[in-house]
């Protein structure tokens, strides 16, 4: 995180945009901990917390929609090709979600680790309109990023024992709710072709 802290004192707001590329481009830390890390430097060094945050924020829904677009780009059969592969584990991961619970999983994947990552390539990849991926993305990604990043911004101190813990319950309440509502929206189809039938035999 020396890093991250010396991109700071150099770049100063900017820096915090940063550390979600440089994540996005496969430096070996956590988006909890670099969201959690720019709130924490917000205290540090007496920034702004709101132009704090939004510069994070603003890293994040970038990296998005720049995965969104090379996932656009590459197309479905290159997607496919990777998800073949062992290595590209949680890319097939992400394929599952979305085809399993369509663009709902988009929001939620926000809080299974890895999963947000791979994410926005596969729904480019498959097509999914960009306005229909940044209304279900934009949201969770705001309310991801608040979260994280006022962890770092109220303990300082102790945000990376903190974010360990809470990264498994989240990730655990991600997909008790996903698969609640899946539930309930069988329930639903199931209710509606029901009653459709009953008036068809009414008639």
């Amino acid at each position: 995180m020396n890093i991250l802290l010396e991109l700071t004192n150099d770049l100063g707001y900017l820096a915090m945009f940063v550390f979600s590329w440089l994540v996005f481009l496969g430096f070996p830390l956590p988006n909890e901990i670099s969201a959690a890390l720019a709130g924490a430097i917000t205290e540090w060094k007496q920034y702004n917390p709101w132009i704090a945050f939004f510069s994070t924020y603003s890293g994040i829904v970038t990296c998005g929609v720049f995965g969104y677009w090379i996932g656009r780009g590459v197309g479905p059969n290159f997607i496919q090709k990777r998800t073949r592969k062992k290595s590209f584990a949680l890319l097939k991961k992400s394929q599952e979600w979305l085809h399993q619970y369509g663009a709902i999983s988009i929001s939620f994947s926000y809080f299974i680790p890895g999963v947000r990552l791979f994410m926005p390539y596969i729904v480019g990849a498959s097509r999914i309109p960009f306005g229909r991926f940044v209304v279900f993305a934009f949201p969770s990604a705001f309310i991801w990023c608040l979260l994280f990043f006022n962890i770092g911004r109220y303990f300082p101190s102790t945000f990376k024992i903190m974010i360990e813990n809470l990264s498994l319950v989240l990730a655990g309440v991600s997909v008790v709710v996903l698969a609640i509502l899946i539930l309930f929206s069988i329930y639903k189809k199931k209710k509606h072709r029901k009653q459709t039938l009953l008036k068809e035999d009414e008639r």
